[in-house]
């Protein structure tokens, strides 16, 4: 897998994890699928369903937002430490 994660091309990855990103925002801004959910009153662990529908999109998005920094830690593209700033141009 780590194999198949490196020689995949920076491309592939944004194309991948933007398509991904587009359709979470997506399902978080589309009226029709939130008033769906938001005329059904009934009650899941004390919330309305339409608040669970939130809560679900928001983890698919931090799920995702996880799994490209694990793939780019992989890919080694994560930078841990900033580059140092020099003052006045010292």
């Amino acid at each position: 897998m780590k194999q198949f994660i490196k020689s995949m091309s920076a491309r592939t990855k944004n194309i991948v994890f933007g398509g991904i990103y587009a359709l979470l925002v997506l399902a978080a801004i589309f009226p029709p699928l939130y008033f769906s959910a938001s005329g059904n009153g009934a009650l899941v662990l004390g919330a309305p369903i339409a608040m669970w529908y939130w809560i679900a999109d928001f983890a698919l998005l931090i799920a995702m937002m996880f799994t490209l920094y694990w793939v780019e830690s992989i890919r080694n593209e994560v930078d841990c430490e900033p580059a140092a700033v020099t003052a006045g141009g010292e």
